[in-house]
């Protein structure tokens, strides 16, 4: 299981996304979806249409996350959407 903490811009909420992919399918899954120049997000993890779970949090819990996973991510529209790794081992 893959989880990763994700900032949403435009509604300024804060999720969690548990995947079964390995994390590189997920980042790839994630990149394909917000890949179209018209594509923004506004809290509705559902029209992503990449799968897992998605739980919104407070942003406690997201920092939290981001510390525990050494990921995070972030949603708005397809140029500024992204999945990074904080660091280079696995956690």
């Amino acid at each position: 299981m893959t989880r990763i903490p994700i900032e949403e811009e435009y509604g300024f909420q804060h999720w969690i996304w548990e995947t079964p992919d390995s994390f590189e399918s997920a980042v790839e899954n994630f990149a394909s979806a917000v890949n179209d120049e018209k594509f923004y997000f506004a809290g509705e993890p559902d029209r992503l249409n990449i799968g897992g779970k998605w739980t919104k949090v407070e942003y406690d819990e997201y920092i939290r996350a981001i510390w525990e996973t050494g990921v995070h991510g972030h949603l708005h529209t397809s140029n500024d959407s992204y999945i990074n790794r904080n660091r280079t081992e696995e956690v």
